[in-house]
């Protein structure tokens, strides 16, 4: 017998089966299913007394007795084609429980007629171990259905979200300042702008209390007003160290310019200087246009990196349940071109520079470009967000590719938040949810599933994932000092695949 088929010793007389102790159950039947003999084991899985036989039909124990007479003819075949066994999972009916057998068949062969003369019998109750099968799988259709509602969900929210980003759009083009100058540089960011336009605010509102003086100002509003109009110029030249987290700033210069505006047009008409009162309000209406544009523009950034985050979540979770994709050959260009298309506006809403290096164009990986896209478009979406602005002017992400010993190596650096050594050498950038000690810097959102998701595309297609960071100034800091991790770090995630054809280097 061939190696891969079960041995089983049976006795030289079929009618000495029941001396046989064994932990699987032993009969012997005629060519009609009639038993013959069984051990205790088979007496037990199959629910006979204690006794005779005689009246038993092993073909009738099963759910469906044509299923039996059919593996009783394929074990007469097998066994007249040479072949010993055959096996199967029967399921037996027995006092109206169902039990699951796996059950070996050998046909006793007439040599005279070729027809079977008995036909010997192994079963081992399987029924708990079949139980738990059918309870995992009912298990992965629901997790399989769930994932399918799931990612409905998530779609639909997508489809708010992109409404919602048109919206603030078309708002933000509203309230961008309008310059008639041709010349005039592409606008800087608006946020940046609040501290000169609240300090020009502080200034005007100076001059125009000064140009009031003290017998005047309770038949022009009441005093309490006037002391507070004293007080919020204090407060929008010092909003800076007044408001310590920089997202209320916005907000609050907004309020401060709005009261300003609602105090001057209270005053009886005619009673405050005409031209100082005008720029006082210039000043305010341009602070308000300024704040809102801000925050207009924070909205959005957050709602695109919340429809980014959505959309890598949803393509995680419905992974498993998608129709799988071909593998194919893809130029390393054309992999690196649609990841990057796919953050563009996040990265350009967040003020992020993306720089991709030239990358060879007859590089070559083999896989599924939808995943492959996604594993990178998940490292660039960690890239962009957790990008600093600090220091440095606008902030950036390289993009680099090359091909070393077979692999290609898609290297994506940003200049920012750090990851520390014992994250990464423990391996806790990859665990699923897990997000960073330092990567919640100035509230970030995350899903912790982006390295999670590429490592398993990458390791799907026979490649890795590796990450390092490091200080981006050399320093004398030991990495326990409380100031180590709050300097910038240059992060580099690599993406490591087979190169394509896998005899190595470029045609």
């Amino acid at each position: 017998m061939s190696g891969d088929r079960p041995r089983v010793l049976l006795p030289e007389d079929p009618r000495d089966v029941h001396l046989l102790h064994l932990p699987m159950g032993i009969f012997v039947a005629d060519p009609d299913g009639q038993l013959v003999v069984c051990n205790e084991t088979a007496r037990r899985i199959l629910g006979l007394p204690e006794g005779e036989v005689a009246n038993a039909r092993i073909g009738e124990l099963h759910a469906d007795p044509a299923w039996y007479r059919e593996r009783a003819r394929a074990a007469l075949d097998a066994a007249l084609a040479g072949d010993g066994f055959e096996k199967a999972v029967g399921h037996l009916r027995i006092g109206g429980d169902d039990v699951y057998v796996e059950e070996i068949l050998r046909a006793v062969v007439d040599q005279s007629s070729g027809s079977a003369a008995a036909i010997v019998g192994c079963l081992v109750d399987v029924t708990a171990e079949h139980e738990a099968a059918e309870q995992s799988r009912a298990l992965r259709l629901k997790v399989e259905e769930l994932a399918f509602d799931i990612g409905r969900v998530l779609h639909a929210n997508t489809s708010t979200l992109l409404m919602v980003n048109q919206t603030l759009e078309a708002v933000s083009q509203a309230l961008q300042p309008v310059s008639s100058a041709p010349s005039t540089p592409a606008s800087e960011d608006p946020a940046e702008r609040l501290p000169e336009l609240a300090r020009s605010l502080a200034r005007r509102l100076e001059r125009l209390l000064a140009a009031v003086d003290s017998e005047r100002r309770p038949t022009v509003l009441p005093l309490e007003a006037w002391a507070h109009l004293e007080e919020q110029v204090a407060m929008l030249n010092e909003h800076e160290t007044r408001i310590p987290v920089p997202e209320l700033r916005g907000s609050t210069l907004r309020t401060l310019a709005s009261a300003v505006g609602a105090a001057l047009r209270e005053a009886p008409l005619g009673s405050l200087p005409r031209e100082a009162t005008r720029e006082v309000l210039r000043a305010a209406d341009e602070l308000q246009r300024g704040a809102c544009l801000a925050q207009v523009l924070a909205t959005r950034q957050a709602v695109v990196q919340m429809d980014t985050t959505l959309r890598a979540l949803r393509d995680f979770i419905t992974s498993d349940v998608r129709t799988r994709e071909t593998r194919k050959r893809m130029p390393v260009q054309q992999w690196v071109r649609e990841a990057v298309a796919q953050i563009g506006e996040f990265a350009k809403i967040a003020g992020v520079a993306l720089q991709t290096q030239a990358i060879d164009p007859e590089l070559e990986v083999f896989g599924s470009e939808r995943e492959l896209v996604r594993a990178l478009a998940n490292v660039l979406h960690n890239a962009v967000k957790y990008s600093w602005r600090r220091e440095q002017g606008q902030p950036w992400v390289a993009i680099a590719a090359s091909a070393t010993s077979g692999s290609i190596h898609v290297e994506v650096e940003n200049w920012g938040v750090p990851i520390s050594a014992d994250e990464i050498a423990r391996g806790l950038v990859f665990e699923l949810g897990y997000r960073g000690k330092w990567s919640t810097d100035r509230g970030r959102l995350g899903t912790g599933i982006g390295l999670t998701d590429a490592l398993r595309a990458a390791r799907a297609h026979g490649g890795d994932v590796l990450v390092s960071s490091r200080p981006a100034r050399l320093t004398t800091l030991p990495d326990t000092h409380r100031d180590y991790h709050r300097q910038p770090f240059l992060t580099r995630v690599t993406l490591r695949l087979p190169l394509f054809p896998p005899s190595g280097r470029p045609r």
